[in-house]
């Protein structure tokens, strides 16, 4: 019998650029849709940012976990596994009743995860398409 924590959803991706700014734009599959935004915003057109990116999944071989804050999003890469959330998600402060449940449901819109292969193919993806 399979167990839900071992079916892996393949991460499905579009990107297209917008054609009144010229700007590359990322489409992704259901709970992974916290890449699209990730990599229109901390990457871009900047192939150093990617390169960087790059570098740490190198580096991730050496250490248990790498953590990078970025304007919007954080990117971790721990244990061959990916993940991007919004920088938002993270301000610990109390909210009222009546937001809790908006503020669920925008964490996890805003969070995204998949394993390093996924990822580093979706990164020469990117690479290819800027």
């Amino acid at each position: 019998m399979i167990k839900p924590d071992e079916i892996k959803v393949k991460m499905e991706y579009s990107f297209r650029t917008d054609f009144i700014t010229g700007q590359p734009l990322a489409d992704f599959s259901y709970g992974h849709e916290a890449f699209g935004p990730w990599l229109e915003q901390e990457i871009g057109k900047d192939s150093v940012k990617l390169q960087k990116i790059t570098d740490l999944i190198a580096k991730v071989m050496n250490h248990d976990e790498i953590c990078r804050i970025g304007k919007e999003y954080t990117l971790t890469i721990a244990s061959g596994e990916v993940e991007i959330s919004a920088n938002a998600n993270h301000i610990d402060s109390e909210l009222p009743d009546n937001l809790v449940n908006d503020v669920d449901d925008f964490v996890q819109d805003s969070t995204a995860s998949c394993g390093l292969e996924d990822f580093v193919e979706m990164l020469n993806s990117w690479q290819e398409f800027i």
